[in-house]
This record gives structure tokens, sequence and C-alpha cells, in this order.
């Protein structure tokens, strides 16, 4: 029989308590908590435990002492454990409804979908590169590869090492794309019934691959403009076991956040003081639009607990797209079960690929991307603070191409979605980004394509729709 898990101590007990309250609301961030005599009465306890619980909060940032007047809440966003996952073909009714309106479909445009249309892709210079290749070797298109051609992961190396993460080609796994990249990472590190830290708001499609996994999500919050809480995750790891935690330090694909320097450092030696693994999804980092390009976790990751995915989606566009996963430590089992679940890759599309990163095209191309999407990005930031209600937050990041969008309050994006569908444009409602309903207030956009009249056109009807909505509901 397995040990009885072990009973946390009283002042840990009531630290955790205390902890919950602050989660509902009892305590709103800034207000002064009942004195230590006070919390001495209300639970029982002895001034030695209520100090110690105290100080367990101060410790994970969640209060803070001030000389001669007590504790006081400070306003760190808290790690919310989510429902019971359910199997993905049976997720919870409203949320599965928003993501089937919230589908491309032909008679819809689309206001938030990533895919980069054929105007912005390097189509010509990958054209001249596929017919170099197979002139060289026509063979190429009756094989395959299990785990990446040799000259590919010596390429996506050389590019890792530029960034600074102390990567080989040998350390590299080539996928099918980021979603495969996620499902073996998830599959090597947890069990069903384990817990996975998530930020959050967070990838539909990690939230997806938890869900059919059947693994539990635990929500690190992650605001528009610093990202990933770290202070939030070192205080779940406290009280949680986690297997493996999920983030997009870089211009994060759902609100566009990106976590600075001195937080990366600080969430590598989190990882490695609790021993934990990190699925590091990078596939806007290259999309900066500042004078250099962020540094992935990867880069302080001096005991290997960061396995580092990638992704050539948002740069060379779906159809050519590859994933990857960098890690030492797992580099073989990766392997071994990518041989095993995962089908051939096609060596033509790697060949063609691996001569595209080696030349001077490829940064070209990217410094060409860059500056479109950054201009883009800035019609659409304007027209949509022109044409969304009055008070709405809307963040544009400092890279990629999302505008993650936050409506004053009593507003609900999921239920505009149908009326907004009704002519003719659909949108990603911020609901589908999380399971517990907390961001039904936000919307993500997409910049992907240029501002058209089409699409300032959906703009103003979203804009129209949200506050016909509000007055309704006076």
């Amino acid at each position: 029989m397995p040990a009885p898990p072990a009973r946390p101590t009283r002042y840990r007990a009531l630290a955790q308590t205390l902890a919950q309250q602050l989660r509902e609301g009892r305590h709103p961030p800034g207000a002064q908590l009942p004195s230590v005599r006070q919390l001495c009465a209300d639970h029982a306890v002895s001034l030695a435990t209520v100090t110690h619980a105290l100080h367990e909060l101060e410790d994970a940032g969640l209060v803070e002492a001030r000389a001669r007047r007590g504790y006081f809440v400070r306003a760190v966003p808290q790690p919310r454990a989510l429902p019971a996952p359910v199997p993905a073909i049976e997720l919870e009714g409203r949320r599965r409804r928003l993501m089937e309106l919230a589908t491309t479909q032909p008679d819809c445009l689309s206001l938030s979908h990533l895919a980069l249309p054929a105007a912005l892709l390097p189509l010509s210079v990958m054209r001249r590169h596929a017919a170099k290749v197979l002139a060289e070797d026509r063979g190429l298109l009756a094989t395959g590869t299990a785990f990446g051609r040799e000259e590919l992961r010596a390429q996506l190396a050389t590019r890792a090492l530029r960034v600074g993460c102390a990567v080989e080609a040998e350390d590299i796994v080539v996928t099918q794309g980021e979603a495969e990249s996620l499902q073996l990472c998830l599959r090597l590190l947890a069990r069903p019934g384990d817990q996975v830290a998530i930020a959050s708001p967070g990838s539909l499609r990690a939230l997806e691959l938890i869900a059919s996994l059947g693994l539990r999500p635990l929500a690190i919050p992650s605001s528009p403009e610093r990202g990933l809480s770290v202070q939030a995750l070192d205080f779940a790891l406290q009280h949680h076991a986690v297997a493996c935690c999920i983030a997009e330090p870089s211009h994060d694909s759902v609100c566009g956040s990106a976590l600075p320097d001195d937080e990366r450092q600080q969430l590598a030696a989190l990882l490695a003081r609790h021993r934990l693994p990190l699925i590091e999804c990078d596939q806007m980092g290259d999309l900066h639009r500042g004078t250099q390009r962020p540094r992935p976790v990867k880069a302080w990751d001096a005991d290997d607990w960061v396995l580092y995915c990638g992704s050539l989606a948002c740069v060379t566009g779906p159809g050519t797209n590859v994933g990857w996963i960098a890690s030492r430590r797992h580099r073989l089992l990766l392997r071994a079960a990518r041989t095993v679940h995962g089908d051939l890759l096609p060596p033509l599309t790697e060949a063609v690929l691996a001569r595209f990163l080696a030349s001077r095209a490829f940064d070209l191309h990217l410094r060409r991307l860059r500056q479109r999407l950054a201009a883009q990005t800035a019609a659409w930031l304007a027209a949509a603070r022109h044409h969304l209600p009055r008070g709405s937050r809307i963040h544009a990041g400092q890279g990629g191409y999302v505008l993650w969008v936050e409506l004053p309050e009593g507003h609900d994006a999921g239920a505009a979605l149908q009326q907004v569908r009704r002519q003719g444009y659909t949108f990603v409602p911020g609901t589908v980004f999380g399971s517990d309903g907390a961001f039904g207030h936000c919307l993500r956009l997409s910049a992907a394509h240029p501002l058209d009249p089409a699409r300032e056109r959906g703009l103003q009807v979203l804009g129209a729709a949200l506050r016909g909505m509000r007055r309704a509901a006076r």
C-alpha cells in the first residue's frame, strides 16, 4: 500500500487558507490583512503559527510587511486550479460551441486567423531551392526521415546558438509542426492525471492536447505586458505537484506578451531549483519589432530542464512548416517516440528548408517580414482603438502580430460572436484560451493580413455588435 500523503504543517495549512482567501478576493490588492492577534483568534492557532504563515505568503510575493503597520496584499495574480479535464470531444458546451463558431469558414472572413497570406511568404525562393534539390536527387520524393535530416538539424542548431542556446544538431528532433512537438513532450513528461502548469491565457492547441491526454491544467497567470508570472509559478510549485510547465516567453501567440530578460533568468533558476521541465514554445520569437531578438529561456538553462520547441509556420507558412524540439537530456527518448508514433518526415521539405536557412535570403526575408508585420500590426491597432468600445485595452506586445483585447466590464465577446458571424465575419473570443471562463471579456485579433477595407469593415461590425449588446443589457 502506498504511504498516505503527509499532512501540511499547521502554518502551511494556514498559509494555504489565507492564499485561497486572496484568490477569492476577500482581501483585494492593497488591502491590509487582519492583525496577527486577530488571525490567531479567527483561526484558533498560536502566534508562532500565524507569523510563520505570513512569512510563507511574504516569501511567495503575495503580501508585504510594512513597518509598524502590518501586512498588506500585493497585486500579484494567483494561480488558479482549472476544473478537472474531460476528453477533448467532451469539452464544456459553451467553450466547444465558441471554438466551432470561431473556426474559419468559407463564408466568413476571419479577424483572428494566424496563417500568413501568400504575399508575405518566400514562395519564389523556396521554389528555386526545391528545383535545385530535386535536380540533384529525385530520390527524395521516395524516402523519409524519422527525426530530421542532419543538415536541417545543423542549421537549426546554428540559429539557436545565435540567440545564446547551447544546442547541438544531435540535441534536435524534427517534427511535423508545433502540435506534434507539444504532444511528444507531454507524452514524455506527464502521465494521465498529472498536473501541467500552463500560462493563462494559454495556447488553444496546448489546452486541447492537455485535455486529450487526460492531464490536468494548472493555470499560471500571464499578463499581456510582462508574460508569465514567475512569482505565481513559484507559489504554485510550493503547493502543487506539477509534472511540467508550458509557456511562450517570446511574443506569446495568444496575447503577444514577452517575458523580460531578468524574469527569464529567474524562471530558469526556478526550474533548476524545483527540477521542473519547461516546454518552451517559440514560434514567434523571430518576429520581434525591436533591434534584438529576445533570448529564449533555454539560453539560461545550464541544467537542461528546458525542452525548446520551435516552428517555421509563422515564417515560411504552414505548407512548408516543420517543428523541432531541442533537449540534450531527452533527445534519445524523443527520437524513439518520434520513430514509433510519428509519420516519416518529407526529406524534400527538409532539404529545401536547410538550404533556405543557410542562405542570406532567409535573414533578408525575416527583415522584410518583420517590417511588413510591424506596419500591419500598427494599422490594426489604430483601427481597433477607433472601432472597438471605448475603454477597451488593446495590447500588441513587442513582436509577433496578434492583438489581445480586454473589453470594458459588462461586454461578452463570446455572445457577440454569433451576431458578427451573421454579417460574414468571425474572430476568436478569449474564452477558448482558458477552461474556467476567466476571459469572457477578451478576444484575440490577428494582423497577419493587411488591414484592407473588408477587414476594417469587420472591426466596425465587431465594435457595433459589442456596443449594441451592452446597450441591450442596460
